[in-house]
């Protein structure tokens, strides 16, 4: 048998025997670390994202909590989002990454898109539907909520889902200081503080964060740095917040390798890359205020106002970008909660100007302009949530999203000025719940979803817009079950899948520096999920057992492509599988954390004639909890990629080959690699 193959089985037979635990409750620990994505208790999730009960939720839904969030080192959030099944999180480098849900947004080159991310209020997907989480640090994150597919009306309709990101901390401390400090290989040092201040009237906190390394790779360094003020206030029967955040970040660019190199030399940077010593050099300001009354004891009103300031400088082999980018918007929302009926609904508007100029970076022509294009985008979304128990088993949803976006592009070289303002979308969804037993329910849910084209997409080499480019669109449907025992120690979830989505985008490349979009037919993707924790408590000890799985399918229907035809085919980028596992042991303040993950095949290419092979990756993590009166402190250690696995953290489909080179589809992973750090709590 071969090692992957029979590290498959293993797992997969730890998943299966997790279900046959009886439960064991003799006492409680109040600092267990439970992974809250597979917990699905009966609480309620507020402030960003605000349901009744989680299992009563129609849909598929899963949360990361602060506690989880410590399960890996301090800055990498991978590890955590891929224990949630259907979602893939790859890591080319600390500034390149891409986030999958249920394998939307797999052909998306080099960054996250066709999902919706949110900071709190504030969209962190832009006008041009790329999102950015890696560079949020981890103490500005209190808690994460994941819902797969076009199952939130309240945050837009993208196709993938929606990440929505807690900053605000629930404290009840007058006084909160937190300082973590941790080192790893590579020349890797991360720092953290947190302050929290309380008045009478509200909180007020303070964040930092740093962190720089060498990298595993030749031209790979990268430092970044966090700060962030933000606030809570009370003002009579108004609740008053802010938030500002500031990141900057300066790192080198190794790109991707092909296979002689990735096998050989899996340390080296992509030669052009290497020459030129790429980087991307960014600045980025977060402003947002927002006020919520209570107008009566049923009925609250809240609103939002946020701008985005971001400034980015990035080397390539064949141009150099400058770019600055504004955002700003508003996001109003009403909501209304009486006895068996809650609904929620407003409207979110942003405007982003953004203007970029390409520079020379060959002797000829070093710094002299290529291009100069200012591009004004407009989106807006009208939402609509409703939640009505029509007994008490049983409780219905329904839910709508209305968007309009639009384009203007003002070619400054060849005094062009395009424009292009898409049909207006709508956006209906539906789901039920029903509670089967006392700590079992079933639900469905259905819904469309659409994903506009970036402007890269939707831009022709020649500069002018592609009028004929079309938004992708698609149905979802979801079908599942959740059980949660009385104790709250067993808890599972199984969900099954089905989406089928037309005029699929794709990326054409006629160079290394010149890619646009075309529409691809028809696509279906189903699948099966499934989750389950498991925790067994003795004394003063515990240990919790957990396992995620998910199968899918990911084929074209109707796809030609330059007089080929490749219906049928799967779509390159989507592990055919993907498996989580990890046990938790603590004792008497000593936590240790052992998880593994392992992944399906993939293709490469949409002619599936490339793939690259099922791989798995082992990591450890211990760590012991301190106290000495009002002090607590935590010191750890951790390894990633325990068995040393030569894989790759990121992979590019479709990659192109110009001239006698070989497509350079892979990033290396980082091989056998330590950390270890400690954090100290007044």
């Amino acid at each position: 048998m071969r090692p992957n193959l029979r590290h498959l089985v293993i797992a997969i037979s730890l998943l299966i025997g997790l279900t046959t635990y009886s439960q064991i409750n003799r006492g409680e620990i109040s600092d267990t670390i439970q992974p809250k994505h597979l917990l699905l208790n009966e609480v309620s999730v507020n402030a960003p994202f605000s349901i009744w009960a989680l299992k009563q939720w129609s849909g598929s839904i899963s949360i990361i909590d602060s506690l989880s969030l410590e399960n890996g080192n301090s800055y990498q959030i991978a590890n955590q989002l891929n224990a949630i099944p259907g979602v893939f999180m790859q890591e080319g480098t600390l500034s390149t990454s891409r986030i999958t849900i249920r394998g939307i947004g797999s052909r998306t080159p080099y960054n996250s898109n066709r999902i919706k991310v949110y900071w709190g209020d504030i969209p962190m997907t832009d006008g041009d539907g790329v999102s950015s989480i890696e560079d949020i640090g981890f103490n500005d994150i209190n808690n994460i909520v994941v819902l797969k597919g076009p199952a939130s009306a309240l945050y837009g309709a993208g196709l993938g889902g929606v990440i929505v990101i807690n900053p605000w901390e629930l404290n009840n401390n007058s006084y909160h200081l937190n300082l973590k400090s941790e080192v790893a290989a590579y020349g890797t040092f991360s720092n953290q503080i947190s302050i929290l201040l309380s008045a009478k009237r509200g909180k007020t906190w303070l964040t930092a964060g740093q962190l720089k390394t060498d990298g595993y790779r030749d031209n790979s360094a990268y430092k970044r740095y966090n700060i962030t003020l933000k606030g809570k206030y009370r003002l009579g029967k108004h609740h008053m917040h802010y938030l500002y955040n500031f990141r900057h970040f300066n790192g080198q660019i190794p790109s991707s390798l092909d296979s002689t190199d990735f096998h050989n030399e899996p340390s080296k940077a992509a030669d052009s890359w290497a020459a030129i010593c790429g980087y991307e050099n960014s600045n980025r300001h977060i402003f947002n205020i927002a006020l919520s009354s209570a107008l009566n004891q049923n009925l609250t009103h809240s609103i939002n106002l946020f701008s985005i300031i971001t400034n980015l400088d990035e080397l390539r082999p064949f141009n150099q970008l400058d770019e600055t980018k504004l955002a700003i918007g508003i996001r109003d929302k009403l909501s209304y909660q009486f006895e068996k009926i809650k609904m929620e609904g407003g409207i979110e508007v942003m405007f982003e100007k953004n203007k970029l100029t390409l520079l020379g970076v060959k002797e000829h022509n070093k710094g002299t302009p290529l291009s100069k294009n200012t591009i004004e985008r407009t989106y807006i979304n009208t939402f609509g949530l409703a939640h009505y128990f029509l007994t008490p088993e049983l409780s219905i949803q329904g839910g709508f999203n209305v968007n309009l976006t639009q384009y203007n592009n003002t070619d400054e070289f060849n005094d062009l000025k395009t424009s292009h303002q898409y049909p207006i979308v709508f956006s209906p969804r539906i789901g039920a719940n029903y509670q089967l037993y006392k700590h079992s329910n079933i639900y469905m849910a259905a819904g469309h979803g659409f994903s506009p084209p970036s402007v890269e997409e939707a831009q022709l080499p020649s500069g002018g817009f592609n009028d004929e480019i079309k938004p992708e669109e698609g149905y979802h449907v979801d079908f599942g079950y959740r059980f949660s025992s009385s104790s709250g120690n067993t808890n599972a979830e199984l969900t099954a899948y089905w989406m089928q989505m037309k005029n699929l985008l794709v990326t054409k490349r006629e160079s290394e520096a010149v890619f646009y979009g075309v529409n691809a037919g028809k696509t279906d993707h189903k699948g099966i999920e499934t989750s389950i924790n498991h925790r067994l408590l003795w004394h003063a000890n515990s240990l919790t057992l957990s396992g995620t799985f998910a199968y899918s399918i990911n084929k074209f229907n109707e796809f030609i492509d330059d007089g080929i035809d490749f219906s049928g085919n799967h779509l390159p980028g989507i592990p055919q599988y993907s498996l989580f596992t990890q046990a938790t042991y603590q004792a008497a303040g000593n936590t240790l954390i052992l998880n593994y993950r392992q992944y399906g095949e993939q293709f490469l290419n949409d002619s599936n004639n490339k793939s690259y092979t099922p791989f798995g990756v082992l990591n450890a993590k211990v760590s012991r909890k301190l106290k000495w009166k009002s002090l607590a402190a935590n010191i750890y250690l951790g390894a990633n990629n325990l068995l040393n696995t030569h894989y790759a953290s990121m992979l590019l489909i479709n990659a192109p080959s110009f001239g006698n080179n070989q497509p350079r589809y892979y990033y290396p992973a980082l091989p056998f690699n330590l950390y270890g750090g400690f954090s100290i709590t007044l």
